[in-house]
């Protein structure tokens, strides 16, 4: 990427929205269950722009997307690649054609990766650069009225994944989005921040 290339904050206008900060903090909450219509690629796009304005110590940019288009055939591929990966672990076809069938049926799909950096410390700040972009994107998702199930466990897992869908054998996963338009509201809960804070 050079430097021609970038895009400076002041130079970006945000999209219109009536979800304050706080309301799309409080608002998210993950969530798997959702109605069949496929979010836009235009929603998306806008989730992404948002994703890269994460904090990021170095400017790294280390974080990397993959959309899965509905229907498409990587979608099916990797869908497989669930397949498979869980049918090798559990010995049972119908929590592997569960975990295919989640791959194939999501309404939107991105996969999100972070890049090595040149040290370890570089790697982690990298790691941590790429997480917070999620939580970016899925704040933007409440803004474009929809919800996200962030995975990092079973299929995310998979050695090969990266490479299935045109990455590096060195990337990490950070995890897999499942995006679209909730089907039922979604609730959770915290401990008091009392809890978990001291002021010095």
């Amino acid at each position: 990427m050079t430097q021609s290339s970038r895009v400076r904050s002041g130079n970006v206008t945000p999209p219109a929205t009536t979800t304050t900060v706080y309301e799309a903090i409080h608002a998210r909450r993950m969530n798997n269950e959702f109605t069949d219509e496929t979010p836009s690629r235009e929603s998306l796009q806008r989730m992404l722009d948002a994703a890269i304005w994460a904090p990021n110590h170095r400017l790294t940019n280390p974080w990397r997307f993959v959309v899965l288009e509905r229907g498409g055939e990587k979608r099916a591929e990797v869908g497989q690649l669930a397949y498979d990966h869980m049918y090798q672990r559990n010995q049972n076809d119908e929590f592997a054609s569960g975990s295919r069938q989640r791959v194939l049926d999501a309404p939107g799909l991105i996969y999100v990766f972070s890049v090595p950096g040149d040290t370890e410390e570089m790697t982690q700040e990298n790691y941590a650069a790429a997480c917070c972009a999620v939580q970016n994107l899925l704040l933007a998702a409440v803004a474009e009225g929809l919800a996200g199930d962030w995975s990092t466990g079973n299929t995310t897992r998979h050695p090969k994944l990266a490479e299935t869908m045109g990455g590096e054998s060195d990337w990490t996963m950070v995890g897999a989005l499942f995006i679209g338009y909730p089907a039922r509201p979604s609730a959770s809960v915290r401990a008091p921040v009392g809890e978990v804070t001291a002021w010095l």
